[in-house]
């Protein structure tokens, strides 16, 4: 009988070889341990001076914090009306957002508008009868224009009536000169002739006397015949002398009815022009009052001189009464920058200077969700100023490069804003070394 028995031989072999294996792996992976935390350590070591390099050659801005808030940019504007009215209409709200030129308010326009048209009716009546003094002045016919006609269609037929009147007046007045100088023409050649008459009629008789003279002595001719003769001879000289002294007068005559005649163009020529210059100045006088009723008119149209926000109204009852001078609306203008002003501490203000770049929240509005604004210093105070508890700071103004964070999102004067002011810039290493550097000066300096 033979029984199976197991082999240890085979047994022997097997286990012998496991532990071989086993002592193989474990002396491998202690010879591969120092490897990996050698290049652990390297790694490590590496990423340290990368991280070294970086910090030696990456630089982060340097800033100065400051809070403050927005201020206007420009002055407040305050809307008046210096004449003053009834308020008709009122169009915008107390915190409303407006654009130079909206409209506002509106006062009653009634007044002014009724002394306006006064004003330009009279004017337009100036200027036809002002164009006929100019025809008379030039000895032309006048004629209104459509223009005149379309606006005042009855004083354009009066000026034409007038003119024509006036022409036919200095007409007749020229007649009776002329009629009157020709009178006085026709009586000087009858004069004239007269004169020559007379003339011939004394040379005549004095030729008979002459002659007839010696006949005395003979007794031809007897002492009455010389004394008729003589009395002829007389006659006909004062009666010559008589012509001639009213030849003088009617010569002085003519000459002033031929200036007469002159005379009428001339005087109706100098009242035209009198009258004209008169029209015209009460033409520059009342085109002046137009200007001003035209600004009285267009000041019943209270408009916003310049964009931005309604501040405070004055009046808000419609028909309430506006006196001459009173401010009716005040007005934040809004400009396309901001204008901050921010508080600095006095230990931070030597780093700051205009010029320099600043980062600008505004806590009315997240900043993770609208960001914030940019901006540049503008100006830094002389001097300090204390606040309410005593702290002294500096003001600094620093000016947005824009004025909102879009058109629903708009921002005031009054809201409070956070500023960084960039006043340099600094590597990561400095800023990483910076307390360390401070600790030990601190703690070399200590007794």
């Amino acid at each position: 009988m033979s029984e199976s028995q197991p082999t240890p031989v085979v047994r022997t072999s097997h286990a012998k070889v496991s532990a071989g294996w086993s002592d193989l792996a474990d002396r491998a992976a202690i010879e591969q341990e120092p490897l990996r935390a050698r290049g652990m350590l390297y790694g490590i070591a590496l990423v340290v001076v990368l991280l070294i390099v970086w910090a030696t050659f990456a630089e982060v801005d340097t800033v100065t914090r400051g809070q403050g808030k927005v201020i206007p940019s420009q002055q407040v504007q305050v809307v008046g009306s210096q004449d003053g009215g009834v308020i008709r209409e009122i169009l915008i709200r107390e915190g409303d957002t407006v654009k130079a030129g909206d409209l506002l308010l509106r006062l009653d326009q009634t007044r002014s508008q009724a002394t306006l048209g006064e004003n330009r009716v009279e004017l337009q009546g100036l200027t036809i009868k002002a164009a006929r003094l100019r025809a008379m002045v030039d000895n032309a016919e006048f004629a209104p224009t459509p223009q005149m006609l379309t606006a005042l269609p009855d004083v354009a037929d009066q000026e034409r009536e007038l003119h024509e009147s006036s022409v036919t007046a200095l007409r007749v007045e020229q007649d009776i000169a002329r009629q009157q100088l020709e009178q006085r023409s026709e009586e000087l050649s009858e004069l004239k002739a007269r004169e020559s008459q007379l003339a011939t009629e004394q040379r005549l008789a004095q030729q008979e006397l002459t002659v007839t003279e010696p006949m005395v002595a003979s007794g031809a001719v007897s002492q009455v015949e010389i004394l008729r003769l003589q009395r002829e001879v007389n006659r006909a000289g004062g009666e010559l002398a008589q012509t001639q002294a009213q030849i003088k007068r009617v010569s002085a005559a003519i000459a002033e009815a031929q200036g007469r005649v002159n005379a009428v163009q001339l005087e109706f020529s100098n009242e035209a022009r009198e009258q004209l210059t008169d029209t015209l100045t009460r033409i520059n006088a009342l085109t002046e009052a137009a200007a001003g009723l035209s600004d009285r008119v267009s000041q019943t149209n209270l408009t916003a001189p310049v964009s931005g926000t309604i501040n405070q109204l004055y009046f808000n009852t419609v028909g309430g009464v506006v006196l001459p001078g009173r401010d009716i609306v005040e007005l934040i203008p809004a400009d396309d920058t901001l204008l901050l002003e921010v508080r600095v501490r006095p230990q931070d203000i030597a780093f700051i200077a205009a010029g320099q770049r600043a980062n600008v929240k505004v806590t009315a509005y997240d900043f993770v969700v609208y960001g914030g604004l940019e901006g540049r210093v503008e100006q830094i105070a002389a001097d300090t100023v204390l606040d309410e508890e005593g702290n002294a700071f500096y003001e600094v103004l620093v000016r947005t490069e824009q004025s909102d964070f879009g058109p629903d999102s708009p921002i005031i004067p009054g809201m409070t804003v956070e500023v960084d002011v960039i006043t340099g810039k600094k590597t990561v290493l400095a800023y990483l070394m910076k307390p360390v550097l401070r600790a030990h000066q601190r703690a070399l300096s200590e007794r």
